[in-house]
């Protein structure tokens, strides 16, 4: 019986997923893209009626765009531990729930204040990405298994 290297026992070196790492620098890309449309309408203090973009109104997808940045940085390293799951589901819960209350306040305020209500092109580009980051991080939070399967 001949012996066997010691290379046939370790396991194979990490290869990143480069679907999941491109679609989520895509996610904060989109992200970043839709700060400078037209987001929704807000009320103003003198009671008009104004259409904002998304920086004035929804600052907090940069921080989930550089979040997303960082997340395809460490999957390009290794593969997704516990850590990295939990992100990946506090990422898809925050932005969806994010998203959600935008909607809910700024179309229930303008209807209260009996105005049509407007929600503009960057908020469905941003639920576009959103989508699509849900889908990375199922990918993404797969690809550990996959690893280890070989």
């Amino acid at each position: 019986m001949p012996l066997r290297p010691l290379t046939t026992y370790q396991a194979q070196p990490y290869r990143p997923r480069t679907p999941v790492i491109v679609a989520l620098i895509v996610v904060a890309a989109l992200y970043v893209g839709s700060m400078f449309l037209n987001w929704v309408g807000v009320v103003a203090v003198d009671g008009s009626y104004l259409i904002v973009t998304g920086l004035r109104q929804a600052n907090w997808i940069l921080a989930v765009a550089a979040a997303a940045v960082a997340v395809a940085v460490r999957l390009s390293l290794a593969p997704p531990a516990g850590f990295l799951r939990f992100v990946f589901v506090a990422l898809d819960f925050s932005v969806a729930l994010g998203l959600y209350i935008e909607y809910i306040d700024n179309v229930g305020r303008a209807e209260a204040d009996t105005m049509t209500p407007y929600v503009g092109p960057g908020f469905f580009l941003a639920l576009g990405a959103t989508a699509l980051l849900i889908a990375s991080t199922v990918f993404g939070w797969r690809e550990r298994d996959a690893w280890t399967d070989t």
